[in-house]
């Protein structure tokens, strides 16, 4: 059985997936699988995908692709459950690892004793203020990683299996920040989280594109303060809902 296993939850990738997969592909750690869960996409997503399990066959590395209900939770969990490696890594379908990112992140998670981890990110582009949100988003993850309120985002979070079985896998009735309640279920249950500091991982600016950066930092800033005052985070019968809804749902990543 591997080591590891990668699960990416996707909904309308047809243009980003297969760049995912020559990342991985392209990996100096040999001993992974990875697990397409897809939220029955409408563009040609799957057919990326199944061109790609012979690639990885001739590599000696399985890729399955598995069905599952729409929602970024929901896609995580379905592959989740399928998964035979020791480690789960959940990826979003528009970030790319570089070929040593396996090998250097699982060396420190088992090195450092981790239960959870996620790691620092970096723009794909040279944009300032896309560079700057990112710098933003690392620097509260650095801070936050040692308090009751540790914070990681969902493009890359890495799990050892016992773990995520014993927090029961992403609540799928969360809007927002739902990989940030994965980790906070985790802290709940005494696990040990921290920030993977041997790789960052780059990650497409087409939300911030779309929505503007602005914008979508402020989002994260509102659903901060309402799990602050709540205790918990904003779930899809909240009025809040609509403020901070992202397009992860019945209309998808943005394209």
């Amino acid at each position: 059985m591997p080591e590891v296993s990668v699960v990416i939850p996707t909904l309308n990738e047809e243009k980003y997936i297969g760049k995912i997969l020559k990342h991985l592909l392209n990996q100096t750690f040999d001993d992974f699988e990875v697990i397409v869960a897809d939220s029955s996409s409408k563009d040609k997503t799957r057919e990326v995908v199944k061109l790609y399990i012979p690639k990885f066959k001739n590599r000696k590395t399985n890729l399955k692709l598995l069905k599952a209900k729409i929602g970024v939770s929901a896609g995580r969990n379905v592959g989740a459950k399928t998964t035979q490696g020791k480690y789960i890594y959940f990826l979003d379908a528009d970030v790319y690892p570089n070929k040593n990112f396996i090998k250097n992140t699982i060396k420190e998670f088992k090195q450092r004793n981790l239960s959870i981890a996620s790691c620092y990110s970096q723009s794909d582009d040279n944009k300032k203020r896309n560079k700057t949100f990112f710098f933003l988003i690392n620097t509260v993850m650095r801070i936050f990683q040692y308090t009751p309120k540790p914070v990681g985002p969902g493009y890359c979070i890495i799990s050892s299996k016992l773990s995520f079985k014993k927090i029961g896998g992403f609540r799928e009735n969360i809007v927002l920040s739902e990989d940030n309640n994965f980790i906070q279920d985790g802290r709940n249950l005494n696990l040990r989280f921290r920030i993977i500091n041997s790789e960052k991982i780059r990650v497409s600016t087409r939300r911030l594109e779309k929505e503007g950066t602005a914008t979508v930092f402020a989002k994260y800033v509102i659903s901060a303060i309402y799990v602050l005052l709540t205790g918990h985070h904003v779930r899809k019968d909240s009025k809040f809902s609509k403020i901070i809804r992202y397009p992860m749902g019945k209309l998808g990543y943005y394209k």
